[in-house]
């Protein structure tokens, strides 16, 4: 029940934030109001917020984060010293031989 209180807790913070952040920026950014802003401004808004906060959230709660599982990296990963050892560093088509002309 307190981990489930300290999420939730942690969730409202960063809520709060990214309104008071939102608010914050239209004004500095616009001199408006958030509310009236057309969508592209919007947009520009919440991404600053957005990024403000999730920087926030990861600077106040590294233990909660560390207890988090790690996800898996998606893409092609970059090979270790050991897995890459046995392989070939010769490109294809490159002749090793000293002193050839192409």
């Amino acid at each position: 029940m307190a981990d489930d209180y300290q999420s939730n807790l942690t969730k409202f913070m960063a809520a709060q934030m990214h309104f008071l952040i939102g608010m914050q920026t239209a004004r500095e950014l616009f001199g408006k109001s958030y509310f009236s802003l057309g969508a592209v401004e919007k947009a520009a808004v919440d991404k600053v917020a957005l990024d403000h906060v999730a920087a926030n959230y990861h600077v106040l709660t590294p233990e909660y984060l560390a207890s988090q599982k790690a996800q898996q990296g998606v893409g092609f990963q970059v090979p270790t010293p050991s897995q890459s050892a046995g392989t070939d560093k010769t490109p294809p088509g490159h002749n090793p031989v000293k002193g050839s002309k192409r």
